[in-house]
């Protein structure tokens, strides 16, 4: 049997994992021995739990949800609720369940209740990134403990995908509602006692788990969108732990007693989307201009505070997929107005809005400094902020002219093909950009076929110079995750792709 222990990114997940080893730091006597750890979260479940959305990140940092592989804190591909997997011809797998294991309700696992699962995924209207009828063309039990899954065409990545919280699986009563219910049908070291809509998770330890001891007693993930709240909470007692820390509040908690922050390389770079579908980004030197118009080492030194680097493209230098001796785009102005006068477009007639979310602290300052670097070429940019879901519906129907993303290019797939595929090929479902390249899908699914990790890395840098060249995207900065967590934690690490928190590991200091 082949476990295929696959390592992904060893750029930016070694990084990461230097600096995830450190313990969380004390928040003094807000709670008492034993009592639960709380956890500080910026974005709550929003899709009523759709296994296709991305609420079961949510799931799997909350200790419920589990899939058949993990990614783990090495950055290793390893078994889960699957105790192995082989690829038995070029376009099959078989996965073998493990024995023993029950959901929250009592019911076992079972290659039918893991095909049933995965079969939902895959037949959502909206299939998930990782998890989708391009990629996959069937799951069946082909045993009692075993899984059979099918690619239309051969792939070497499937033991990735059967790694993202998209492909977790559930207990065959979660599907028996209108919506999606998780209570009671997790397979986790933690179960869901309590769901306050848009406010909190409240969890119990899983005292039957399979995989052993559960250290902690109780938690509770609070919904918290305002980065500056949940550095407060943290700072203040009212969390253990604080996720996706503004990088403004970075200095003043490192004066805390009792807390310690965590500063981390990470996969995720944040750019400016221009909607290439229609005028002026359909022209190429409109979107150089915008390109050229953005100071992104001044972005890095004000917003971030030293806390990311100005993007060289898609992908960070150190990370093995990145072009070799990749640079950023130059700041320059006065090229930006040239490239917009070749153009044939007068910078003073473009009236375009500006979309940012708010569930990361830093979107908001930072349009507001891409408005003003716009304006001094003559360009204005109205800036429309709101939450995800806000926004969520103009981004689909290609209703905007720029819009503000972080972007995690590993969390769907531990490796650039999920994130490539949906982002920037002509049928991806994540194509916020709107745009369309038949050399750039050739190249996609190429990599989707090529076993040797350095021939697809090679591939994946060639469609990272196509998208910085043509500035498909105005890629700005490469950042760092921030957590600020209690002294009083024991045992946390912060997982390079975030999709761990509660582990059964996880303790608190008497």
């Amino acid at each position: 049997m082949n476990h295929i222990p696959t390592s992904v990114a060893r750029g930016v997940l070694a990084g990461a994992m230097a600096g995830a080893m450190a313990l969380a730091a004390s928040i003094g006597s807000a709670f008492a021995a034993g009592g639960k750890l709380v956890i500080a979260e910026s974005f709550p479940p929003t899709a009523g739990w759709a296994m296709e959305s991305d609420d079961p990140f949510v799931l799997t940092r909350v200790g419920c949800l589990e899939g058949l592989a993990r990614v783990d804190f090495e950055g290793q591909v390893i078994p889960a609720l699957a105790t192995g997997w082989e690829q038995v011809s070029p376009t099959e797998w078989d996965f073998t369940i493990r024995e023993g294991v029950k959901f929250h309700n009592g019911e076992a696992l079972d290659a039918v209740a893991v095909a049933a699962a995965l079969n939902h995924v895959l037949g959502a209207d909206a299939p998930a990134r990782s998890f989708s009828p391009k990629v996959v063309a069937s799951v069946a039990a082909a045993g009692d403990m075993t899984v059979r899954i099918t690619t239309p065409s051969p792939s070497v990545l499937l033991p990735l995908r059967l790694a993202s919280p998209n492909t977790g699986i559930l207990a065959p009563a979660a599907y028996a509602g209108e919506q999606i219910d998780p209570v009671g049908t997790c397979t986790g070291p933690f179960r869901i006692v309590e769901h306050i809509p848009e406010q909190a998770l409240r969890l119990e330890r899983n005292a039957e788990y399979w995989g052993g001891d559960v250290r902690l007693e109780a938690a509770e993930m609070r919904f918290v969108l305002d980065g500056g709240v949940r550095a407060t909470q943290i700072r203040t007692g009212e969390a253990h732990l604080s996720r996706v820390i503004p990088a403004s509040a970075i200095e003043a908690l490192k004066t805390v007693e009792g807390v310690n922050v965590i500063t981390v390389e990470t996969a995720r770079t944040n750019g400016l989307y221009l909607n290439n579908a229609r005028a002026p980004f359909d022209n190429v030197n409109a979107r150089r201009a915008v390109q050229s118009a953005i100071d992104a080492a001044a972005i890095a030194a004000t917003i971030y505070e030293g806390s990311a680097q100005p993007a060289v493209g898609p992908f960070a230098p150190n990370e093995p997929w990145a072009p070799t001796g990749a640079s950023g785009a130059a700041y320059d102005p006065e090229r930006a107005k040239r490239l917009l006068a070749e153009a044939g477009i007068d910078a003073g007639a473009l009236d375009l809005t500006l979309l940012v979310y708010t569930e990361r602290a830093e979107l908001p300052d930072l349009a507001a400094v891409v408005q003003a670097q716009l304006q001094q070429i003559g360009v204005k940019a109205e800036i429309r902020s709101s939450n995800w879901s806000g926004i969520e519906t103009d981004l689909y129907a290609g209703n905007f002219d720029l819009f503000l993303m972080s972007r995690n290019h590993l969390i769907d797939v531990a490796d650039p093909i999920a994130f490539l595929a949906a982002d920037y090929t002509c049928e991806g479902g994540f194509n916020i950009s709107n745009f369309c390249d038949p050399a750039v899908d050739a190249l996609v699914d190429e990599a989707r076929g090529t076993a040797d990790p350095s021939a697809r890395n090679a591939l994946y840098a060639q469609v990272a110079v196509r998208l910085q060249d043509e500035a498909v995207t105005v890629f700005l900065v490469h950042i760092e995750s921030i957590e600020a967590v209690s002294e009083k934690v024991q045992g946390y690490r912060m997982h390079p792709l975030a999709h761990y928190v509660l582990v059964p590991e996880l303790g608190l200091a008497e």
